[in-house]
C-alpha cells in the first residue's frame, strides 16, 4: 500500500484530535402536503401542516467533530451552550457518536439553534436562535480550563469559528501558542471580521466568499495564483487553503501554490462541507501528509458528503473505498 492518503486514513483509528469553537444544533422539519390539513381554521385558504421527520445533528464546531468521529478518530469537542434543553440534546447528540463532549453553560445566552424547514422536500426556510455576544472572561476561562485538559495526546487541534461569540483574541492565542509549544497543529476556520485572531496558526482555510472578503477582488480564476499568496501574506499562517466550491480547492505553504479542481459529482447538499474539508485537512496533516496531500484527502471527502442530504458526514471505510476506485 504505497498510495500515502491511504496510509493516512488507515492511521485515523489511532489518533485524537480537538475541536474548539461554536457549538450548533441543526434541526430539520420535514413536512408533506399528503399529509396536511387541507383547512387552517385560522387562515382561510391555507393548509395547516406537521412534521414527519424531524432530525437533529450537531452543527458548526459539532459537525466538525462528528465528520472526525465518523472518520473512527478519537475527538473532543468544548464550546458553549445556553443553559437550556438544547445543551442536553447536543450532549446526547454527541454521545451516541462517541464524541468527548465538554460543553461549558452560560446562563445569560440561549444555544444556538438553526431550524430548516422542508415542505415536500422542497427547502423552504432556516430560523436561527443565537446569541452572538461574546462569552464573559469567566465563561472563557473554563473554556481554555477545558481545552488544557484535553491537549495530552492530541495529534491536532481545529478552531471552528462561527462568529457566536465563543473566540476571542486571548482565548484563540492562547490556544495557539500553548500547541505551538506541544507541537499539536492548529487547524482554523474562522470568519473574516475575527481574522486577527489566529494568526501563527498552521492552517487557516476561508472558502472563496471568505477569501473575497479578506482580500477585495480576490479572483477564482485568472489570478488564483497570485491573489492567494497576497491573502497568504495578510493572514500571518503558516499554510493557507481555500476551498472553492465547484471550482475545487487551492492552497500555498509559502512556497508552492497549488489547485486541484473539484471531482464531478451529483451535488444533493453542500450545507457542512466545509466542516468535513477541515476535518480532511486536520486529520491529513497530522498523519504526516504534505499540506497538498492533505488538501487532496479533504477534496475527496467533501466530495462524498455533498452528495448526501443536511448535515452529513463520511465514515473512514466510505472514504477508502473511493479512494481506491
Amino acid at each position: 500500500m504505497n498510495n500515502p492518503l491511504l496510509q493516512a486514513v488507515h492511521r485515523f483509528s489511532t489518533m485524537k484530535v480537538v475541536v474548539v469553537g461554536d457549538v450548533m444544533l441543526d434541526m430539520y422539519e420535514h413536512c408533506y402536503t399528503a399529509q396536511s390539513k387541507p383547512i387552517d381554521s385560522e387562515k382561510p385558504g391555507r393548509r395547516a401542516y406537521t412534521a414527519q421527520a424531524m432530525h437533529r445533528h450537531p452543527g458548526g464546531a459539532g459537525n466538525v467533530a462528528a465528520n472526525l468521529t465518523a472518520f473512527g478518530v478519537t475527538t473532543s469537542l468544548i464550546g458553549v451552550t445556553g443553559n437550556d434543553g438544547h445543551h442536553l440534546t447536543l450532549q446526547q447528540l454527541a454521545d451516541e457518536r462517541g464524541i468527548r463532549c465538554r460543553l461549558v453553560r452560560d446562563a445569560q445566552r440561549q444555544t444556538t439553534t438553526k431550524n430548516r424547514l422542508y415542505l415536500d422536500d422542497d427547502y423552504i426556510l432556516r430560523r436561527d436562535d443565537e446569541c452572538t455576544d461574546p462569552i464573559p472572561e469567566a465563561i472563557a476561562a473554563m473554556v481554555l480550563h477545558e481545552v488544557m485538559c484535553e491537549l495530552d495526546g492530541a495529534d491536532a487541534m481545529i478552531l471552528s469559528d462561527y462568529a457566536k461569540g465563543v473566540f476571542s483574541e486571548s482565548l484563540a492565542q492562547a490556544i495557539i501558542s500553548t500547541c505551538r509549544s506541544r507541537s499539536i497543529p492548529v487547524i482554523v476556520d474562522f470568519k473574516p471580521s475575527n481574522r486577527s485572531m489566529f494568526r501563527q496558526a498552521d492552517i487557516i482555510a476561508p472558502n472563496a466568499g471568505e477569501a473575497k472578503a479578506l482580500l477585495p477582488g480576490f479572483n477564482t480564476a485568472d489570478t488564483l495564483d497570485t491573489d492567494t499568496r497576497e491573502l497568504y501574506a495578510h493572514l500571518q499562517s503558516r499554510n493557507i487553503i481555500i476551498t472553492l466550491g465547484s471550482q475545487g480547492i487551492c492552497g500555498f505553504d509559502g512556497q508552492t501554490f497549488f489547485h486541484h479542481p473539484a471531482h464531478q459529482v451529483t451535488v444533493v447538499d453542500t450545507v457542512g462541507c466545509g466542516d468535513t474539508v477541515r476535518a480532511g485537512l486536520a486529520t491529513g496533516y497530522s498523519a504526516g501528509l504534505s499540506l497538498e496531500e492533505s488538501a487532496v484527502l479533504a477534496n475527496q471527502a467533501a466530495s462524498l458528503v455533498c452528495k448526501k442530504q443536511g448535515t452529513a458526514s463520511v465514515s473512514a471505510d466510505e472514504l477508502l473505498a473511493d479512494l481506491v476506485r
